[in-house]
């Protein structure tokens, strides 16, 4: 087990990996974690826990009830923590979630067969720079991702999903019901978080073609973004650590700033995606 994980992590993993084993003998080959806890920044009560299932074969339907079971008799020991991962073959690691098609996750407390499973670019870059085993066989990860298709992936999500969360935003703003008392700080608190370190995570990824994480993220935003914003920053790593952070007289203008940086972030995204790949083809 490696000494790189939070016990809690390395604890939720092992169990996981022993009662699937239990249920799916000579089935499992290892779990892999990947996300916050491999990048060292892993956050107890904030983080989630970010999982890769591998298996040698593909699994039946009697097979995903017993992972099934797996998870129900896991989650009473999470004690609240939310864990998220997917089940890959081997084989399979590395290559886009559209050629993996249907794939078994787990999310939100629940086994699905019909999703991504958070497979992508990102998943595959943090897993063969970062990976850390928590159960099972060490595994070589020979895959191929360039720097290239790893930024193509994120300015598209940048502009899509990104894109989406502050029109949304925008929406509350200019709603005739935005008033200071309907503009619920804990709402708030949660796009600030969220929205501020997730596109900075996207910004330092296009503009260095690497991954961090969100604290990483945050502190990449200290040294690069103006002083303006440096307090929305602040707020957001201390929302994400679970400590107090400061608060503002005006709801709405704390909406309204999160909005205008929001926006310029994902205007140098874009810059520096012109700058450094749009010509490329």
């Amino acid at each position: 087990m490696d000494e790189r994980l939070p016990e809690a992590v390395r604890a939720a993993m092992r169990r996981l990996g022993e009662s699937l084993q239990s249920r799916l003998p000579d089935v499992v080959e290892a779990v892999y974690v990947y996300g916050s806890a491999a990048l060292g920044a892993y956050v107890a009560g904030s983080s989630d826990i970010d999982f890769l299932v591998f298996v040698k074969r593909a699994l039946t339907p009697s097979e995903h009830e017993r992972i099934r079971d797996a998870h129900a008799e896991l989650e009473p020991a999470l004690g609240g923590t939310e864990i998220m991962g997917a089940y890959i073959r081997v084989e399979d690691a590395g290559k886009p979630a559209e050629a993996l098609l249907p794939i078994l996750s787990y999310a939100e407390r629940s086994l699905k067969t019909d999703g991504t499973g958070d497979i992508n670019p990102v998943t595959w870059w943090i897993l063969r720079k970062c990976g850390i085993r928590a159960y099972g066989r060490p595994i070589a990860f020979r895959y191929e991702l360039s720097s290239e298709a790893l930024v193509r992936y994120v300015i598209g999500n940048m502009n899509t999903y990104w894109a989406g969360w502050i029109a949304r935003l925008e929406q509350i703003r200019q709603s005739p019901e935005a008033a200071e008392e309907t503009a619920a700080a804990n709402k708030l608190d949660f796009a600030v978080e969220w929205c501020v370190l997730g596109m900075l995570r996207q910004w330092y990824t296009i503009r260095t073609g690497d991954v961090t994480s969100k604290i990483g993220a945050g502190v990449y935003g200290l040294a690069q973004l103006p002083e303006r914003w440096h307090g929305l920053v602040r707020e957001a790593m201390a929302l994400k650590r679970l400590e107090p952070a400061g608060r503002i007289d005006s709801q709405l203008k704390r909406l309204e700033e999160l909005i205008g940086l929001l926006k310029l972030i994902q205007a140098e995204s874009n810059r520096s995606w012109g700058e450094r790949y749009a010509g490329e083809g």
